[in-house]
């Protein structure tokens, strides 16, 4: 299995997938790579798509020690010089944005373009509280019954609804790959502590937000709060969409999100495309 040693001494698990210019996906709290592959068919024809395991979680180890979305950040940055990428386009989805603006901020030079979806810039209010009940419950409960209630929060009761086969899967899948229970807590607290509000005027890359109004994991307010701290961010609201808008509705999604990138990327489509083949 391909991994790359980063400076904190986590072993990022990592794959590509795709032709033309690198595109680095970094997902979101306990998930691995695999919660990107409704975007991997639609993207990998036009950019090389590098995915990744957070530390902990997938098949990535993690080093000793506490846990913040800066540490991850620069774990992501360690992954795309250990690759030898000298910049790429950046998208992140919940914790996996947060990342995605301390790595924009703390290394400009890497990022061409910044996509933030679900995003925050600051765990505050709402989020606060609801991240603070998410610890509370990982310190009390098994994962499975965790992620039983945490699905209220990250999927739309119209997909549970007339989905419930494709929520059971994603449990499964998400158990799979979880990171330990303590590691999940920790960036829980990762996610608490993230406070980049009052430094996002200083991102320069271009950038897309983009949120669910119906996201009752982080309300729309946030990801807008921080459109309007990033000079020239453009913002997109999915009607209905939850905080995995990605997932629940991947066309739209995929739509967007590829046309905004090869408004800024030129596609380059010279090389075979590997074959996207999740885990």
């Amino acid at each position: 299995m391909p991994h790359v040693t980063v400076p904190s001494g986590a072993e990022l698990y990592y794959k590509r997938v795709g032709a033309g210019p690198p595109l680095l996906l970094i997902m979101g709290t306990g998930l691995d790579h695999t919660a990107w592959q409704r975007q991997i068919r639609a993207y990998s024809p036009h950019f090389e798509c590098i995915l990744f395991d957070n530390r902990g979680a997938g098949k990535s180890t993690a080093p000793s020690g506490d846990l913040s979305v800066k540490a991850m950040a620069e774990d992501a940055a360690g992954l795309l010089d250990g690759l030898r990428i000298g910049s790429a386009h950046v998208s992140g989805l919940s914790l996996g944005s947060c990342i995605a603006q301390e790595l924009t901020l703390a290394r400009p030079e890497l990022v061409e373009t910044l996509q933030l979806h679900g995003t925050w810039g600051r765990g505050d209010g709402y989020a606060a509280r609801k991240f603070r009940a998410q610890i509370a419950l990982i310190e009390k409960m098994e994962l499975r019954d965790f992620y039983n209630i945490n699905v209220l929060w990250f999927l739309t009761p119209e997909y549970m609804f007339f989905s419930p086969e494709k929520v059971e899967r994603r449990i499964e899948s998400i158990l799979r790959a979880a990171p330990s229970r303590e590691i999940l807590a920790q960036q829980y607290r990762a996610n608490l502590g993230h406070d980049s509000l009052d430094r996002l005027g200083a991102i320069t890359a271009p950038t897309l937000v983009t949120v669910g109004s119906f996201d009752t994991a982080i309300p729309p307010m946030y990801g807008r709060a921080v459109a309007e701290a990033i000079p020239g961010a453009r913002l997109v609201e999915f009607a209905g969409g939850g905080h995995l808008h990605n997932v629940e509705q991947p066309g739209e999604f995929n739509a967007i999100t590829l046309e905004w990138m090869l408004g800024h990327a030129p596609p380059i489509l010279s090389r075979p495309t590997a074959p996207f083949r999740g885990r």
